[in-house]
Parts: structure tokens; sequence; C-alpha cells
């Protein structure tokens, strides 16, 4: 029921709002067709005036040493184990020199727990020794190994070619290997050489070849020899067995002697050419192929001998990384532990540390469990100031510059600091430094806000200035002399154009002007006005012809734009900062320029599709009212307007709603409800955000007023 209840209501939410906004534009309408003399009513005026401008910046900040020494845990929280403070000084104790002499021992953190771990990490870092050890034997061993290996194999092929000579002679044996990586068929790459051998026997002179030749030729001859014996004595015989002087037998023995030696000449020229055909050949052959795989046996020998060679260096490397990692690890431990006793560095007073921005922004982001507090048994985290000793002899003023200010701050800037606790000593100090970065402590507490770290140098010795006392800065930016200036809500933008009304006999003229320099009250006028004239204190919402088509004047409501800077003039915020947007810390306003605080054109006519939306939910709750507008919406547009605002009023009567008022979007006239808001929008009441020349935007940094 609540939810149907809630859905009911809804067309009453657009209902009102639309005619809220009908409302708005016939006021707005009225108010354009006031002719420009009226005008003058809605405010005073003041006179354009010349004097001397200072343009200053002012942050409010806290005192602390320019140099000091900060004693920090560095002791890394590991494993979830806490460190805490076993002993430290009394704060306020003040270290002498005599002290530091001694090395006096100002904190000693809990250590039992990294000694414990150190023994551990201890004896695995001697296991590593070993394993060192053993791989570097292991690596020695393969060294030698490959040596030998290689050794043996390059010996087998220099044996392996000697073979090749010995049987064919070194020179035809070296013509063998000239071009032995080429060989394709090792019996084609020799047929040619054996050829040519055969050809010319001095060619294998003195080699194994060339004997084994010689020999099959001195069986020819022998057995030729023994063949023409036998044939002789068979001739004898005959002749002596005719003349009856021997046997038939003995005849017949000399016939088979002579028939063998017959045999045996044959088979030795057959055994030569067998020699040359086949035996030769196949000898060069294999002696040239055994010289190939020595070769290629010695290649694979390399290649193995440098796998084996970088298994043994990766296995002697990790062995190394890993004891070299263990012994990291241990002298980690061992300078953990000694950073567990922190001794004094410097004389100097004893101040605990109540955590910078930096260590608080790291508690804050949980990465310690540490309270932060300083004192004994409390567990602290890495990084944490637990004693700082400042050099009271020169201090600084630490502020943040919001970054709508930022670009107006340089280093070697004129100062003043106030000491909240001292307000009538005005010291004398210059900018020192501004950070590149926004402040990430801060910007972790609010993403929003952007604000630079920058450090005032304070001129002088003060012995009344305390680390941390609250003080306020103003950095003079800019000193103007001789120059006219006017308040800065009097410049009002008008399609793109900076102008002021100035007021006439005739009433409030509108005049074009080019602004500099400003502050938080005045803006420097570089052309368009003359010392003297009167102009309007609140700029008109709406003057004739003006901001018809929005153009820079960003639409029908009016978002005025900041003026330019002269040359040379301090350069000007971005919308909704320093004039024309509402200043960081400002209270109130004066009227004039609030963002979107005044419609900026001539006409105010209500969208459309609102109208249509507005129509639509009226039919939902009275069908025949809702048919009764829209045909008075074609037929009378006039008359349609005038309808609805009656139907308007007598609908917000029945429901009990008030009037339409509160900050409204643009800050409609009628519709503002005094003070300005926090959101730095400007609200059409008269105290809204303060404003400068050509307002623009929501303020980044606004206070409540």
């Amino acid at each position: 029921m609540a939810q149907h209840a809630r859905k009911k209501k809804r067309p009453w939410i657009a209902i009102l709002f639309v005619l809220a906004l009908v409302g708005a534009s016939a006021i707005l309408a009225q108010r354009m067709l006031r002719p420009k003399a009226d005008l003058a009513a809605d405010g005073g005026t003041i006179a354009a005036q010349r004097g001397d401008l200072m343009v200053t910046v002012t942050q409010s900040g806290s005192i602390r040493a320019h140099n000091s020494i900060q004693y920090k845990c560095e002791v890394e929280r590991r494993g979830g184990a806490e460190v805490t403070i076993l002993q430290i000084v009394p704060a306020g104790t003040y270290i002498t020199q005599e002290d530091v002499d001694n090395e006096k021992v100002l904190i000693t953190l809990d250590s039992s727990a990294l000694e414990d771990r150190l023994i551990s990490e201890r004896m695995k870092l001697s296991n590593e020794d070993e394993g060192v050890k053993s791989a570097r034997g292991a690596y020695e061993i393969q060294v030698l190994t490959n040596e030998s290996n290689i050794a043996t194999d390059k010996q087998n092929l220099r044996f392996k070619l000697l073979d090749l000579q010995m049987y064919l002679g070194a020179d035809l044996a070296n013509e063998l290997i000239e071009d032995i990586n080429d060989i394709v068929s090792v019996s084609e790459h020799v047929a040619p050489v054996i050829a040519q051998a055969l050809a010319d026997p001095n060619l294998i002179k003195g080699s194994q070849s060339a004997e084994d030749l010689k020999g099959w030729l001195d069986n020819i001859v022998t057995a030729s020899g023994a063949l023409s014996n036998a044939q002789a004595n068979f001739v004898g015989t005959q002749k002596l067995y005719d003349a009856n002087y021997v046997s038939v037998l003995d005849l017949e023995r000399d016939r088979l002697d002579v028939k063998s030696k017959r045999f045996i000449a044959e088979n030795s020229h057959v055994n030569l050419a067998l020699f040359k055909e086949y035996l030769f050949p196949k000898q060069a052959e294999e002696y040239l192929s055994l010289y190939i795989e020595a070769g290629r046996k010695l290649q694979r020998t390399h290649a193995q001998c440098r796998s084996e060679l970088a298994q043994a260096q990766a296995k002697l490397n990790n062995a190394l990384m890993t004891h070299e990692h263990q012994a990291e690890q241990v002298k980690e431990l061992e300078q953990q532990i000694t950073v567990c006793t922190i001794k004094a560095k410097a004389p100097g007073l004893v101040i605990y540390g109540s955590g910078d921005s930096g260590d608080m922004f790291r508690m804050m982001r949980g990465r310690m469990g540490s309270s932060g507090v300083i004192a004994e048994g409390e567990s602290v985290y890495e990084g944490q100031t637990l004693i700082s000793m400042p050099d009271t002899a020169a201090m600084i003023a630490e502020i943040g510059v919001h970054e709508t200010e930022v670009d107006k701050v340089r280093p070697g800037q004129p100062a003043n600091i106030v000491m909240d606790a001292f307000p009538d000593n005005r010291l004398q100090g210059e900018v020192l430094e501004v950070a590149p970065l926004p402040d990430q402590q801060r910007g972790f507490l609010n993403p929003d806000l952007k604000v630079y770290k920058t450090l005032i140098k304070i001129n002088g010795t003060h012995e009344f200035l305390k680390t941390r006392m609250s003080c306020k800065v103003e950095i003079l930016v800019q000193s103007l002399e001789d120059v006219i200036k006017v308040p800065i809500q009097v410049v009002a933008n008008r399609r793109g154009r900076k102008v002021c009304y100035v007021k006439t006999a005739k009433g409030s003229e509108e005049r074009e002007v080019e602004t500099g320099a400003f502050d938080d009250t005045f803006a420097v006028i570089t052309k368009g006005l003359e010392v003297g004239e009167e102009v309007l204190l609140n700029p008109p919402m709406f003057t004739e012809g003006v901001g018809d088509t929005g153009g820079d004047d960003q639409g029908r409501f009016g978002g005025r734009k900041a003026p330019e800077l002269a040359p040379g003039a301090a350069p000007m915020p971005k919308a909704g900062q320093g004039p024309g947007g509402s200043r960081p810390g400002g209270k109130g306003s004066r009227p004039g320029g609030a963002a979107g605080a005044r419609p900026g054109g001539a006409s105010f006519k209500l969208p459309e599709g609102m109208i249509d939306g507005a129509i639509a939910a009226i039919k939902k709750s009275d069908p025949a009212k809702g048919a009764e507008l829209e045909k008075l919406r074609k037929d009378n547009p006039a008359e349609f307007q005038k309808k609805l605002q009656e139907y308007g009023r007598s609908l917000m009567g029945q429901k009990g709603g008030r009037r339409p008022g509160g900050t409204g979007a643009g800050g409609m006239p009628g519709a503002g409800t005094g003070r300005g808001n926090r959101s730095g929008q400007g609200g059409g009441g008269p105290r809204g955000n303060r404003q400068g020349p050509g307002g623009g935007g929501a303020a980044s940094r606004p206070r409540n007023n």
C-alpha cells in the first residue's frame, strides 16, 4: 500500500514542478518588460575610483622547524607480527652532545620475533651453501668431461685422416677432403680420384694402395715366370721322354705343372682387375667415410658438451641465486634487528611523533593496525615518526593552498605571518616551496578537495615560536598602484562581453569594459570606465535584447564568465574560483553574479517537452481539466499560460504545498531562501554565495555562513 501511494503521488510532483517554472517565467517576463530607467532602483551605485590594489592569498597553517631529525620506525611488519615499543625516552628530554657521543639509546623495539626468524633463515642459508658447493662441483666435472670428450674425438678425426692419407697418399687425400662439406655421394666423390690414381700410379706412390697395387703386379710377374719355367721343363722332359730317358709319369707331372702355373698366372690377372675395379675404390670410400663420420661425431660432441655445460651452469646459477636470496633474507633480518635499537644522532629536544600527513595517510589506509600512539607497549608501523627533534633556529610555516589559487603562488613572493597565539607580532617571510602535486592525505579524506602544500620561510629567529603553533599566512601575489577599480560584483557578462551598468541622466547604460587583476573585494578596470563614473552595484538580471540566444552567457539563465586578464595581470581562476566563482572560505555574497543567479536573456520560455509532461500528468489525475487545457493550448496560448498558472495555484492550495522558493536552479527571482547554500551554487536571496566579475559555477571550498 505504501508503495502504491508513492506511485500515486508522482504525477503531482511533475505538475507542481512545471507549474512552479511557469510561475517563475511569468515573473521574469514582468521584470524583462520594465524600462531600463527602472533598473537602478534594484540597488545603489558606486563611483569608479583610482587607487592601489594588493592581490594576496591568505591561508591558515602551522609552524614547524625547517630542519629536524626524524626518528622513524624502519622495522617491516611481516606475517601479521606486531612491532611494539619496549622502551622509549620520556618526551621533553633534552639530548646532549655527550649523549650522542655515548650512543644513547632513545627507543628499543621488540625484536624477539625477528630473532626467531633469523635462526631459521640462517639454517636455510647453511643448506643453500651446500647446494652451491654441489652445483659448482658438478659444473667443474662437466667442464673436464667435455674437454676429455672433445680431445678424444679430435684425436680420432686426426687418426682417420692419417688412415686416408696412408692409403691414398697425402695429395689425393687432401684433394678428397678439400670440399668435404659439399659431398652428396661418397662413391661419386671418390670415383674420379680413383680413376686418376689408376691412370697415373705415381700419384699414389708411397701409399698403402700403391703397395697393394705393386703386390698384385708382382704376383702377375711371379706367376708368368713360374709358367715360363714350367713350360721349359715340360719341353725338356718331352725330349728326354722321346729319347726314353724319363718315364711317362715324369712327362705327365711336368705337363700338370705347366697347367697349374698357367692357372696361377691367369688368377693373378683376375686379382689385379678385381683390385682396380672393386677393392681399391671400396677401401678409399671406407677411409673417407670413416673420416667424415669422425668429423660429424666431433660436432655432436661439441653440441652435447655445450648442452650439458649449460645445464650444469643453470643449476649452478640457480643455486647461487637461491643462496644470494637467502643471504639477503638473513642480512635484512639482521638489519631489521639492528634498527630495533634507535640511538641518538644529534642533540635536541625529544618530541613524540603524532603522525604527520604521510603517517596518517598510511595508517588510515589500514596498512597497519597501530593506533599511532607513542608509548611503551604500543605497536607501531613502518615509516611512523616516533621522535622528532626540530632545529628551532630556522622555522617555517606550512599551509595548504587551494587549487583555485595555487597558480598565483610562486617561490620568492613576500609573505606576512601572524600567529594565533601572538596576534600582535607580524612576522615577515617569503614563499620557499610549492608542492607540484596535491596533498595525498587530504585528497584521500576528501577526493574533491585539492590543496597544495606550501612552505613559507620565516625571517629571523623568534624564541616564542614553537612547533605546531597555528598561524595565518598572507602571501603578496601582486601590488598594483594607481589603477581604476570597482567592486567585483558590478561586472557582469553579457553575450561574452564584460560590462558594467553606468548611471546616466537617462537611466542605466550598458558599458563594455576590460578587466585586470582582482582581490576579494575589487577588480581592476583597464578600459571602459573613467574615475568618478557611477555604476550599479546590482547589475540587472535582464535588459532588452540581451542574451536571447544564450551564446557565451551559457543559456538564458546566464552563467557568467570570469573577466579576461590584462597583460601582466594575475591569473584568473576558473569558473567557481575567485571573482566570478565562490571564493574558498567566503561568507555570504553581494548580489551580482552567482552561477545561474539571474537569467541572461530577455525571454523565458518553458520547454515544450516539460509542458507535455505536465499535461499528461494532469490528464491522469483530472481527465476533464487536462482535455480543457490541451484544447486551450492550441486555440489561445496566452490564455493557456494564465489558466495553467491558476490551476497550479489552486492545486497547491488544496495540497497544502508552499509557494515555490528555496535555492532554485539558476536562482530565479523570488526563489531565494536568504543565506547561500554550502554547495556554492548561488541562490536568489539577499545573501547568496559571494561572486566576482562574470560569475560562474559552484564553489570548490565554500564555508557555512
